[in-house]
């Protein structure tokens, strides 16, 4: 070997060892950097702000090395610990629809909510990681319901943890581990810094939701219970919290817990709440290591394309999985005469998507008792066929309907065997011109009448209508908690003009009345409304409408 090439080759060797000195010298300073940990409290559906608050740590360079969730706050913490981005759980949170995961069964067992759902849900979204496989150190905060002790979850499937952890007593069923059974880790540590602590952090950021009453009805039963509960929490939380450097408490203490559609609202507090106590943190940090930089960066995550994906393989996962049997209660309208109809049916098990059941509708001329066969499911629609027996009429009806759905269309045939209506077809979309203080829709429909005689033309027997009607929140888009649901109250009015088919006759019908978008738990939507239609000859009649309400 020559002497230039001797030289190259010192030189190549100097550069390597540079490059390794200086490597180690980083890793020692990381090393030697304070660890900080992010403690993130329950709150239901305020605890979207948890979202916004990690944007702001990120933006302005704190590190989160380690990260414990109890309740909402186990959810956020482990999605972000195992690896997704502020971005993909914002699009998560404001476009999934929470309802669709959980499941109402009667009879009860164990809770009201059956929330396997979410766990399986939660289970694809993670890659059925266990603990010791997340990026980031991670625990959930969970109650022995058995014991009454808290116990911070670190072995076994992630999601797991987490559904034991959001399983409110009552609510949602106690989620069995092991030979144990688990509850909403709030119940006794409600912001749990001590965990962090445990953990072995330098720099422990804890976030406290306030409690969401204000101006309580003390005759009310739920706000009694809310209020005892937070009571009882309220001792453990000052203990607990006492182990942080920072406790940040976001602007949502008045909010509801159940208001799930207000996501990006909830996210965005929790990034004002980040920015407030910015300084709070560093210096805590800098006092720590007066060294240290601030470095903005962000979690990489999934792209929009591979969230999509993955998000939509977990739903179709979770509406898929094998449902118990159960006896459900059941609240319908009859679209072709105009009268609430309630009762109960089978449903799940054997049985899967179809349902065996007895309604009784409140009609003496076409409701009375009735036996009827479903199936349904959400995203596609439903069939149905039933065995009516009116008061007022001498034999049983039969009859049927078909309904589906194409975006925001609702299509829908019927057919029943007495009565003046055979038939009818209808198509209607209720949000054609939508703002925060009102909704406008339209319904078409086409009627066949049951002609008296054969000589009758077919053409002679069909109307035809057209029904638009205004939906008017005085409130916009605010949502008033009552009890265990979220309503949005609004003034309806509406216009319906029929006319036969052959002939220019038209026959309009005011209606006016109140109704209430309804969200029980904050999760199943449904509209309930009640109002009075008045006819071309002055007639009034009382119009009661259910849409959506399902179990």
């Amino acid at each position: 070997m020559n002497k230039q090439a001797r030289a190259r080759l010192c030189r190549m060797l100097a550069a390597v060892l540079l490059l390794a000195v200086i490597a180690a010298s980083q890793a020692v300073l990381a090393s030697e950097r304070p660890t900080v940990a992010l403690v993130l409290g329950g709150g239901s559906a305020r605890g979207f702000s948890h979202v916004g608050l990690i944007q702001a740590l990120e933006e302005h360079g704190i590190p989160v090395d380690m990260i414990v969730g109890t309740s909402m706050g186990s959810i956020v913490a482990g999605l972000y610990a195992g690896g997704y981005s502020v971005d993909n759980m914002t699009e998560l949170i404001t476009q999934l629809e929470f309802g669709s995961l959980v499941d109402i069964s009667v009879p009860l067992s164990g809770g009201i909510v059956d929330t396997s759902g979410i766990e399986h849900y939660l289970d694809i979204l993670l890659g059925s990681k266990t603990f010791a496989e997340m990026p980031i150190p991670f625990r959930a905060v969970v109650v022995n319901l058995g014991t009454g002790k808290e116990l911070a979850l670190a072995e076994g499937k992630v999601s797991k943890a987490i559904q034991a952890s959001i399983s409110i007593p009552g609510m949602f069923a106690p989620v069995q581990i092991g030979d144990q059974f688990y509850v909403d880790g709030g119940l006794k540590n409600q912001v749990p810094a001590n965990v962090a602590a445990d953990m072995g952090a330098d720099v422990i950021i804890a976030v406290s939701l306030e409690k969401d009453y204000h101006d309580p009805d003390y005759r009310r039963i739920t706000d009694n219970l809310r209020m005892s509960i937070t009571a009882m929490i309220e001792g453990y939380t000052e203990i607990n919290t006492a182990m942080a450097d920072v406790l940040i408490v976001p602007d949502v203490g008045l909010d509801s817990s159940f208001d799930y559609q207000r996501g990006a609202y909830f996210i965005e507090q929790g990034y004002k709440a980040g920015l407030k106590y910015m300084d709070q943190i560093k210096a805590v940090i800098l006092e720590k290591d007066p060294t240290f930089k601030f470095v903005p960066y962000k979690q990489p995550g999934y792209s929009s394309v591979q969230l999509q994906a993955i998000a939509k393989a977990a739903e179709r996962s979770a509406a898929n999985l094998p449902k118990k049997f159960t006896l459900k209660p059941e609240i319908r309208f009859d679209s072709d005469y105009s009268f609430p109809k309630i009762g109960a049916k089978f449903t799940h098990g054997p049985l899967n998507w179809f349902g065996i059941g007895y309604r009784y509708g409140f009609d003496p001329d076409n409701g009375g008792h009735e036996i009827f066969a479903d199936w349904g499911r959400e995203k596609f629609g439903s069939i149905e066929i039933y065995m009516r027996k009116s008061p007022n009429l001498d034999g049983p009806t039969f009859g049927g309907s078909i309904q589906g759905r194409l975006k925001e269309l609702l299509l829908e045939a019927t057919y029943v065997s007495q009565g003046p209506k055979a038939w009818q077809l209808s198509a209607s979309n209720t949000s054609l011109l939508k703002t925060p203080h009102g909704v406008g829709g339209l319904s078409v429909r086409l009627t066949g009448l049951r002609p008296e005689s054969e000589a009758v033309p077919i053409e002679d027997s069909l109307l035809l209508a057209a029904a638009p009607q205004l939906q008017i929140f005085p409130w916009g888009e605010k949502q008033f908690p009552v009890g265990i649901s979220m309503n949005r109250p609004y003034l309806l009015t509406g216009l319906t003009v029929e006319s036969p088919v052959t002939e220019l006759d038209l026959r309009p019908s005011f209606r006016f009345g109140l109704g209430t978008e309804m969200n029980l738990f904050g999760l199943y939507p449904s509209d309930i409304s009640l109002g009075v239609e008045v006819d071309s000859a002055a007639t009034a009649t009382w119009k009661f409408g259910i849409k959506g309400i399902r179990f």
